[in-house]
């Protein structure tokens, strides 16, 4: 059985500003010239990680008064970190540093390891105590 094909109406749309941006990381990233090695368990990855993850934890806390479900604040928490994370990568590449795919990446691995934390302590233990707080209506 063979897949529908898409139509131009189902294709997804990136808007002009993602395609812009998407670009100048890469640009940035390639431009820069890495002086010191950089590899790939280097002492630095652990911090990039970390405060990721931080990052990441404190987006999904910062959502929980605005967004309905786990799911929903764990993505916003990923935003918030790679938003950052990104936005450091490309002031290095703009020469105030060293910038590198490789510490994005460890960012990456990060955010997300960060709101998998946080979705399974919201999905497994304070929704739960909140649906058993919240006030009973009716007999």
């Amino acid at each position: 059985m063979s897949r529908p094909r898409q139509t131009a109406e189902r294709r997804p749309r990136y808007s002009g500003a993602a395609r812009g941006g998407a670009l100048a990381v890469l640009v940035a990233l390639s431009c820069s010239t890495t002086a010191h090695a950089d590899d790939w368990l280097g002492p630095d990855k652990a911090l990039h990680a970390t405060v990721s993850a931080a990052l990441s934890l404190a987006g999904h806390a910062a959502a929980f008064p605005f967004l309905d479900t786990p799911a929903e604040r764990a993505l916003f928490g990923i935003f918030t970190s790679l938003s950052l994370g990104i936005g450091k990568e490309l002031v290095d590449g703009l020469g105030l540093g060293s910038a590198s795919l490789k510490d994005l990446t460890w960012n990456v691995v990060g955010a997300v390891a960060g709101a998998l934390l946080a979705w399974a302590v919201d999905t497994w233990v304070v929704t739960p105590l909140l649906e058993q707080a919240a006030p009973r209506v009716g007999f």
